[in-house]
């Protein structure tokens, strides 16, 4: 057996405690998955880590989880959803089958005894017709109350299982390490508000903003205090913009905000309050209280033209940014066709 199928036929958790990682839910899964080789392209993503010869951070966890993993829960947990509320519904179907049915019987005991109440004349006969009538009412009121209650249970039911899928939804869209949007929710929102801006005329602008020197730091300091300046930086950002703005992680240690109806001078403006709140941050080292130096992100700005596809937007954004980068990093660069501004 080669030392590799070693490594993937052992136990999760002995291969997480052998290098020293967090067994936490999102780590476990990922080196379950990977112990039992049912994905491929996981597998040789994993091989490295797995056996030592790359360090485990959550960034990288994070990474793994949204491309290998999230997306297949997600249709997992909607499979498992649509069978268990189709089995719901089928439940009430069969409770309304049945109260059908003693509906029938019911109108066809009424018809019955109305018609032998013209033709009998004897008491116990009537007792008997009457007792019938008893039992066929009480049968109907039983019906009635098995289906309000089967209604209520299922429309609980029903109810727990959205907010499941709903809280599954989230997850799926948001970046572990950061807690900000992933890269796919930035899509998503990105191309609707281009959408909406086109529609009404109204301002929409793009941020991009990456940590200066990050891999100096985790040079420098290791993989675990690289993640605590990402969250840092992720915190800064989701704090210090409008409740209508999309803050994700766009991959690695960078940024993207989108600001639908935002001017370009109020899109600058919230921009240069977060790049001089990160600057004047004074980190430490959560392990040792070592002083990690200053820590600053560049930034580009872009606004969406009526003509724009999605990807030209963030090629301007993103040239935006690399001239930040290339003009000595810690400042803003804005997208030079940012000439008008529109009503916001």
């Amino acid at each position: 057996m080669t030392s590799a199928a070693k490594i993937k036929s052992a136990n999760p958790i002995e291969t997480m405690q052998r290098l020293n990682i967090d067994p936490g839910p999102q780590n476990y899964e990922l080196f379950y998955i990977y112990s039992l080789g049912t994905k491929p392209a996981l597998t040789k993503a994993m091989e490295p880590f797995a056996s030592g010869k790359k360090a485990w951070t959550d960034s990288i966890a994070s990474s793994l989880y949204e491309k290998h993993i999230a997306d297949d829960r997600l249709s997992k947990i909607l499979d498992e959803t649509t069978k268990e509320v189709g089995d719901e519904l089928k439940s009430v179907m069969q409770v309304l089958q049945r109260a059908g049915q003693d509906a029938a019987n019911y109108e066809k005991a009424l018809e019955g005894a109305g018609g032998e109440l013209k033709e009998i004349s004897d008491p116990r006969s009537i007792r008997d017709i009457v007792d019938h009538l008893v039992k066929a009412t009480a049968t109907m009121q039983d019906r009635s109350q098995e289906l309000e209650s089967k209604l209520t249970e299922t429309n609980k039911q029903v109810e727990l299982l959205q907010g499941n899928l709903d809280r599954v939804k989230i997850e799926a869209m948001t970046d572990s390490l950061s807690g900000l949007s992933n890269r796919k929710r930035f899509d998503e929102v990105l191309k609707a508000e281009m959408k909406t801006a086109k529609k009404t005329g109204k301002s929409l602008a793009l941020l991009f903003c990456d940590i200066d020197h990050f891999k100096r730091f985790n040079d420098t300091w290791g993989h675990q205090t690289g993640d605590q300046i990402i969250r840092f930086v992720s915190s800064t950002l989701k704090r210090n913009v409008s409740k209508n703005h999309l803050v994700a992680r766009y991959g690695g240690e960078e940024f993207a905000i989108v600001m639908p109806v935002t001017k370009l001078s109020k899109a600058k403006d919230i921009a240069e309050n977060i790049r001089n709140l990160i600057e004047r941050k004074k980190l430490v080292r959560k392990s040792t209280n070592e002083d990690l130096g200053r820590v600053t992100i560049s930034m580009g700005l872009s606004l969406y033209r009526d003509t724009d596809e999605i990807e030209e937007l963030i090629e301007r954004a993103d040239m935006a940014l690399y001239a930040s980068k290339q003009n000595g990093r810690n400042q803003l660069s804005v997208d030079a066709d940012c000439t008008q501004e529109k009503a916001a």
